[in-house]
């Protein structure tokens, strides 16, 4: 998949209590999603933009972003598939830029957010919920710590208009450089205690993916063991553990026995997590 392609989901459950979280939270210009592997960060913003008919920019973040000429390149295809009415390509960081990347920095993005906001936009849809269009940037733990990314990104934030938004989705907290977004009320953080599965999500996810109707006791009991973890309630339900022993005989398991039975699942069975968003 291209890196500014943006995924497909389907058979999804919406989990309405993040989508009402992300439209309070886009009261700032940018949200930081963090969350451990397997928690369905990705997940739920690409079903939060579906469910609020959003367009969006979609970047995905690897390391080779940690060169800024390889970022400006890659974002600029990306641009290039959200606003294709465009022509116009946005420039390259070639060497006589170099010396001026902050210069460059600001100018370039000033150009795509132009492109991505037109000055017909909504900025409310239908219902009071908040329009507009919205960037992600996903799997941004991705950029090293010392990588010029995050300061260039910092300076291109700084002008975003209003209509637009920012999602970063990341497995770690947001760099020490984004302090200064937060200390100036422009970043609101979305963290693994708003993404942990509540009891009545747990039912839904598994009503909608399990072959066979499950007990109130059964998915109590799938609620603890898994802690609110999609990926970890995903795979006891597709495991034959689960199915082949049933609640109480998964209950008599210690929890390294629970981990390390995950831990084949995820590590050795590749094919199964491919489905399973981190």
């Amino acid at each position: 998949m291209g890196k500014g392609i943006r995924p497909v989901l389907t058979g999804v459950f919406p989990r309405k209590r993040l989508f009402g979280l992300l439209d309070r939270m886009r009261r700032r210009p940018v949200v930081w999603i963090s969350g451990p592997p397997g928690c369905g960060k990705t997940t739920a913003v690409l079903s939060y933009l579906e469910a609020r008919k959003l367009p969006c920019l979609w970047y995905q973040v690897d390391p080779g972003d940690a060169d800024p000429a390889t970022f400006f390149y890659y974002l600029g295809l990306a641009a290039k598939n959200a606003a294709p009415r465009n022509r116009k390509p946005l420039p390259l960081l070639t060497r006589e830029y170099l010396q001026g990347i902050p210069t460059f920095t600001l100018r370039y993005f000033e150009d795509l957010f132009a492109r991505l906001n037109p000055p017909t936009a909504p900025p409310f849809r239908k219902g009071g919920k908040k329009g507009g269009f919205v960037v992600v940037f996903d799997n941004y733990q991705e950029v090293p710590e010392n990588a010029p990314l995050h300061e260039i990104l910092l300076n291109g934030l700084s002008r975003l208009p209003e209509g637009i938004h920012v999602l970063l989705v990341s497995r770690k907290d947001p760099p020490p450089v984004f302090i200064r977004l937060r200390a100036n009320d422009q970043m609101e953080v979305l963290g693994w205690n708003d993404l942990r599965l509540t009891l009545e999500e747990s039912a839904g996810i598994i009503r909608l993916r399990a072959k066979t109707r499950r007990s109130k006791e059964s998915i109590s009991f799938l609620q603890g063991a898994t802690d609110g973890w999609v990926a970890g309630l995903i795979l006891m339900l597709e495991s034959p553990w689960e199915r082949d022993t049933g609640p109480r005989r998964l209950g008599e398991a210690s929890p390294e026995e629970v981990f390390d039975y995950f831990a084949s699942e995820i590590f050795v069975k590749r094919t199964r997590t491919s489905r399973i968003s981190c």
